[in-house]
Protein backbone atom coordinates (compact mmCIF):
# COMPACT_ATOMS: atom_id res chain seq x y z
CA UNK A 1 0.00 0.00 0.00
CA UNK A 2 1.30 3.44 -0.94
CA UNK A 3 2.75 5.84 1.96
CA UNK A 4 1.43 9.41 1.70
CA UNK A 5 3.74 11.58 3.04
CA UNK A 6 4.31 15.54 2.82
CA UNK A 7 6.77 16.90 0.19
CA UNK A 8 9.65 18.43 1.51
CA UNK A 9 13.15 20.30 -0.17
CA UNK A 10 14.51 16.42 -0.40
CA UNK A 11 11.64 15.36 -2.23
CA UNK A 12 11.99 17.62 -5.44
CA UNK A 13 13.40 14.99 -7.72
CA UNK A 14 10.05 13.17 -6.49
CA UNK A 15 8.21 15.87 -6.66
CA UNK A 16 9.61 16.21 -10.14
CA UNK A 17 9.42 13.06 -11.49
CA UNK A 18 5.67 12.18 -10.97
CA UNK A 19 4.31 15.79 -12.07
CA UNK A 20 6.28 15.63 -15.48
CA UNK A 21 4.82 11.84 -15.62
CA UNK A 22 1.58 13.04 -14.67
CA UNK A 23 1.63 15.46 -17.77
CA UNK A 24 2.68 13.49 -20.47
CA UNK A 25 0.50 11.15 -19.61
CA UNK A 26 -2.92 13.05 -18.97
CA UNK A 27 -1.98 16.60 -20.95
CA UNK A 28 -5.43 17.34 -20.74
CA UNK A 29 -5.96 17.15 -17.16
CA UNK A 30 -3.89 20.37 -16.25
CA UNK A 31 -3.83 23.97 -16.87
CA UNK A 32 0.18 23.63 -17.60
CA UNK A 33 2.22 21.73 -20.18
CA UNK A 34 4.89 19.26 -20.04
CA UNK A 35 6.77 21.50 -22.51
CA UNK A 36 6.69 23.83 -19.75
CA UNK A 37 7.39 22.26 -16.80
CA UNK A 38 10.04 20.22 -18.15
CA UNK A 39 12.02 22.99 -18.42
CA UNK A 40 11.84 23.53 -14.84
CA UNK A 41 15.57 23.20 -12.95
CA UNK A 42 16.21 22.07 -9.27
CA UNK A 43 15.94 25.50 -8.22
CA UNK A 44 12.61 26.52 -9.44
CA UNK A 45 11.31 22.60 -8.70
CA UNK A 46 12.86 23.77 -4.67
CA UNK A 47 10.89 26.78 -5.05
CA UNK A 48 7.51 24.98 -6.14
CA UNK A 49 7.50 23.07 -2.86
CA UNK A 50 7.66 25.95 -0.65
CA UNK A 51 4.79 27.73 -2.44
CA UNK A 52 1.93 25.05 -2.02
CA UNK A 53 1.71 22.02 0.29
CA UNK A 54 2.49 18.95 -1.85
CA UNK A 55 1.67 15.12 -0.74
CA UNK A 56 3.50 12.42 -2.50
CA UNK A 57 2.01 8.32 -3.27
CA UNK A 58 5.40 6.50 -2.51
CA UNK A 59 5.63 2.85 -3.26
CA UNK A 60 9.01 1.26 -1.95
CA UNK A 61 9.78 5.34 -2.32
CA UNK A 62 8.89 5.41 -5.59
CA UNK A 63 6.36 8.28 -6.60
CA UNK A 64 2.52 7.07 -7.73
CA UNK A 65 0.09 9.77 -6.93
CA UNK A 66 0.80 13.90 -6.17
CA UNK A 67 -1.60 16.27 -4.91
CA UNK A 68 -0.76 20.42 -3.75
CA UNK A 69 -2.51 22.39 -2.58
CA UNK A 70 -2.42 26.24 -1.25
CA UNK A 71 -3.80 29.47 -0.92
CA UNK A 72 -4.58 31.37 -4.30
CA UNK A 73 -4.11 35.83 -3.48
CA UNK A 74 -7.26 36.14 -5.74
CA UNK A 75 -9.46 33.51 -2.77
CA UNK A 76 -10.96 34.39 0.26
CA UNK A 77 -9.15 34.20 3.01
CA UNK A 78 -10.78 30.91 4.16
CA UNK A 79 -10.30 28.71 1.17
CA UNK A 80 -7.25 26.43 -0.29
CA UNK A 81 -7.22 25.45 -4.19
CA UNK A 82 -6.64 21.66 -4.10
CA UNK A 83 -4.11 21.15 -7.65
CA UNK A 84 -2.32 18.68 -9.80
CA UNK A 85 -4.11 15.92 -8.54
CA UNK A 86 -2.74 12.66 -10.20
CA UNK A 87 -2.49 9.17 -9.59
CA UNK A 88 -0.58 6.81 -11.54
CA UNK A 89 -3.08 4.09 -14.00
CA UNK A 90 -2.09 1.63 -12.58
CA UNK A 91 -3.03 2.81 -8.79
CA UNK A 92 -6.31 4.12 -10.05
CA UNK A 93 -9.23 2.62 -8.11
CA UNK A 94 -7.34 1.72 -5.12
CA UNK A 95 -8.82 4.69 -3.08
CA UNK A 96 -5.18 6.71 -3.47
CA UNK A 97 -6.95 9.66 -4.81
CA UNK A 98 -9.16 9.19 -1.95
CA UNK A 99 -6.19 9.56 0.55
CA UNK A 100 -4.26 12.13 -1.17
CA UNK A 101 -7.76 13.90 -1.10
CA UNK A 102 -7.96 13.49 2.46
CA UNK A 103 -4.29 14.54 3.21
CA UNK A 104 -4.93 18.00 1.40
CA UNK A 105 -8.24 18.78 3.61
CA UNK A 106 -6.07 17.77 7.00
CA UNK A 107 -3.65 19.94 5.69
CA UNK A 108 -6.37 22.95 5.10
CA UNK A 109 -7.75 22.74 8.54
CA UNK A 110 -4.75 23.02 10.15
CA UNK A 111 -4.10 25.95 7.66
CA UNK A 112 -7.40 27.66 9.00
CA UNK A 113 -9.02 26.84 5.68
CA UNK A 114 -13.11 26.30 5.73
CA UNK A 115 -13.35 25.43 2.38
CA UNK A 116 -11.34 23.39 -0.62
CA UNK A 117 -11.77 24.44 -3.90
CA UNK A 118 -10.54 22.81 -7.29
CA UNK A 119 -11.05 23.13 -11.06
CA UNK A 120 -11.62 20.43 -13.31
CA UNK A 121 -11.53 19.53 -17.19
CA UNK A 122 -15.17 19.25 -18.29
CA UNK A 123 -13.78 16.70 -20.78
CA UNK A 124 -12.44 14.40 -17.89
CA UNK A 125 -15.92 12.90 -17.32
CA UNK A 126 -13.96 10.19 -14.28
CA UNK A 127 -12.42 13.05 -12.54
CA UNK A 128 -15.92 14.99 -11.73
CA UNK A 129 -17.76 11.66 -10.98
CA UNK A 130 -14.12 11.33 -8.14
CA UNK A 131 -14.98 14.76 -6.97
CA UNK A 132 -18.49 14.66 -6.63
CA UNK A 133 -18.05 11.28 -4.69
CA UNK A 134 -15.91 12.93 -2.54
CA UNK A 135 -18.27 15.77 -1.87
CA UNK A 136 -17.27 18.30 -3.67
CA UNK A 137 -20.26 20.55 -5.60
CA UNK A 138 -20.54 22.55 -8.38
CA UNK A 139 -19.85 26.16 -7.65
CA UNK A 140 -21.36 27.94 -11.07
CA UNK A 141 -17.67 29.10 -11.57
CA UNK A 142 -15.81 28.74 -14.01
CA UNK A 143 -11.97 29.48 -15.12
CA UNK A 144 -10.66 30.00 -18.78
CA UNK A 145 -7.81 28.31 -18.63
CA UNK A 146 -7.10 29.27 -22.25
CA UNK A 147 -8.01 32.92 -23.31
CA UNK A 148 -8.26 32.23 -26.97
CA UNK A 149 -9.75 28.95 -26.65
CA UNK A 150 -13.54 28.72 -25.05
CA UNK A 151 -13.65 25.26 -24.52
CA UNK A 152 -11.00 25.44 -22.06
CA UNK A 153 -13.69 27.11 -19.75
CA UNK A 154 -13.16 24.49 -16.37
CA UNK A 155 -15.87 24.37 -13.59
CA UNK A 156 -14.92 25.06 -10.01
CA UNK A 157 -15.94 22.46 -7.68
CA UNK A 158 -15.57 23.53 -3.56
CA UNK A 159 -16.20 21.09 -0.41
CA UNK A 160 -16.91 22.73 3.39
CA UNK A 161 -14.61 21.44 5.85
Amino acid sequence: MAQIVRAHDEHWAQVREIRLRSLSTDPQAFGATWETESTYDEARWRELLTEAAWFLALEDGTPVGVVASRHEADSPEDERELQGMWVAPENRKTGLAQRLTDAVLDWAREDGASTVALYVSPASKPAIALWESLGFTDTGERWQVDDEDPSTTWPKFARPL
